[in-house]
């Protein structure tokens, strides 16, 4: 799992351009977007276990995806707009995963016990 995090980071920060992008009108706070980060990749590393390949799996992360946003009360889009804009930040966007990271861990070291 921390290398998935890792990885998409590293893919993060190769994709992202130097310019700054527009705050979006609905910008999700980063205390408000990491559990939902969080929520989604348990989500998607449930979906991986169980299937292996994203191609069996696309269709139900995306429905169950949409359960998380309604929980949290965002939008996909809204969601996707904030993520842009703090990817466009690498320093912020590491700081978003690190802090998701640590709050996957800790739920990890819970369960353990």
């Amino acid at each position: 799992m921390k290398r998935f995090i890792f990885f998409s980071l590293v893919i993060l920060s190769a994709c992202t351009v130097d310019e700054k992008i527009q705050v979006p009108e609905k910008l999700i706070s980063s205390d408000k977007i990491i559990p939902i980060i969080v929520d989604l990749q348990l989500l998607e590393s449930h979906y991986q276990r169980l299937y292996n390949r994203p191609d069996l799996y696309r269709v139900a992360l995306d429905s169950s995806s949409s359960l998380v946003f309604q929980n949290y009360d965002v939008t996909k889009a809204d969601f996707e707009k904030s993520f842009a804009y703090y990817s466009s930040d690498l320093k912020v966007i590491y700081s978003i995963y690190e802090a998701a990271l640590d709050s996957i861990n800790f739920r990890i070291n819970l369960t353990s016990f």
